[in-house]
């Protein structure tokens, strides 16, 4: 499947996949008080750090961070008036350890 990206999507860690898939439904079970945007952050934040695709990880992370706002009728991650760039660095920030699940569940708190 090629929704992002032209390049084959390769899973070369499937157990990592399925971990950061489950988070946010172990989050929303343990963590009854944790709100949708904490979780949608959740599961972003697992892709992109289980890193389970050759490939693709970032984008991932944030395609599902974003269905999974729209999902819960929220907006998603970017809107037409809101600087790309921001989100992108924010991704970048994760995928490179100076942005950890709080800072990004944050952003997504204040996000309209």
């Amino acid at each position: 499947m090629r929704l992002v990206h032209p390049a084959e999507s390769i899973v070369i860690k499937p157990n990592e996949l399925k971990s950061a898939l489950v988070r946010p439904l172990q989050i929303a079970r343990y963590e009854p008080h944790r709100s949708e945007r904490y979780l949608a952050a959740s599961l972003a934040y697992g892709i992109v750090k289980n890193h389970p695709f050759m490939d693709g990880n970032k984008r991932t992370g944030f395609l599902l961070g974003h269905m999974y706002l729209r999902a819960q009728e929220f907006p998603g991650l970017v809107t037409q008036d809101e600087d790309v760039t921001r989100v992108v660095d924010l991704f970048v920030g994760v995928a490179d350890g100076s942005v950890g699940l709080e800072e990004l569940s944050k952003m997504l708190e204040r996000h309209p």
